[in-house]
């Protein structure tokens, strides 16, 4: 193994263990660069110790068991695996909990309250708190749209028996609910904290979180790019890492006269859309294979 032609890993979930999209894009990318690539199944292996670094993809599976998940990528790392992103990085943002960090740091985030598994409140009680007409309740460890439902005053009471359950099967956010999230989300992609390519993402009318294939490709205004680029940095600044260490992040916002709200900061396994974009593969590609040698460079001076 070498920083010249180093053996990369793709990290995936059993359901795609030959890669999903993005990642069979990236995978034939990085191999016609001379990169040695193979897909693993995360829940299957005990060590990729062989491999000179390790790229979270598709891993759609990790929030059924998040705290393996977690453990297995910080094995990797202490193994001596480049991993991306970082451990530390993705344990941050598998917690829901992180929007009442970038909220409290000037972030456009709908508020939110975060509650211990096992709390007993009235969830009624909390939009009226709150002053909110509409919430969602969400898993604090989720992905994709699992689990994730939504109330108002007018139906709390129904839905205390629900959200009940939900509390007791594990830590729970409830958030404002964001009109505008109903008529779909957008999307905007960084590499190595550069601004590489957005995309519209509609839903399906009978449903808020049920989202259409991505599709729709645009540049986002000056403002918008500054919102999300900020998200991204102040992140960053909480993590106390640099946005140029992280190959891939993803802001998912929406907007409604003028306004900017963020919804989601994706920096785990978010889909891409790489395979749809091909300068942005390119960059992709060439950020990566950069970054992992730099950090294989770095590592193998300190060692010597």
């Amino acid at each position: 193994m070498t920083a010249d032609q180093p053996r990369v890993g793709i990290l995936t979930s059993e359901e795609y263990a030959d890669l999903a999209e993005d990642g069979r894009a990236i995978a034939a990318a990085l191999e016609d660069r001379g990169v040695r690539v193979e897909p693993i199944v995360w829940s299957e292996v005990d060590t990729l110790a062989a491999y000179d670094a390790a790229v979270v993809r598709s891993c759609w599976d990790y929030h059924t068991d998040a705290e393996a998940f977690l453990s297995f990528l910080e094995d990797l790392e202490g193994a001596g695996v480049a991993v991306y992103n970082p451990p530390a990085v993705i344990r941050w943002n598998a917690h829901k909990s992180y929007y009442r960090e970038l909220a409290a740091a000037g972030v456009p985030i709908p508020s939110s309250v975060c509650l211990e598994a096992g709390t007993e409140t009235s969830l009624e009680s909390i939009l009226h708190e709150q002053g909110w007409a509409e919430a969602v309740v969400k898993p604090a460890v989720g992905a994709g749209s699992a689990g994730v439902w939504k109330t108002s005053l007018e139906d709390a009471a129904d839905d205390q028996e629900r959200f009940d359950a939900a509390c007791a099967d594990g830590d729970v956010v409830v958030q404002a609910f964001t009109p505008a999230i109903e008529r779909g989300e957008r999307s905007i992609v960084f590499v190595r904290g550069a601004y590489s390519h957005a995309w519209n993402d509609p839903t399906k009318a009978d449903d808020f979180s049920d989202f259409v294939e991505p599709e729709l490709s645009y540049e986002p205004d000056e403002g918008v790019l500054e919102v999300a680029e900020s998200t991204l940095e102040t992140a960053c600044e909480i993590l106390e890492c640099p946005p140029a260490d992280l190959p891939y992040a993803r802001v998912d916002y929406v907007e409604r006269d003028g306004t900017v709200s963020v919804m989601e900061l994706e920096l785990i396994e978010p889909y891409l859309g790489l395979a749809r974009e091909e300068d942005a593969l390119e960059g992709f590609v060439e950020a990566f294979i950069s970054l992992v040698r730099d950090d294989l460079e770095d590592t193998r001076a300190t060692e010597g």
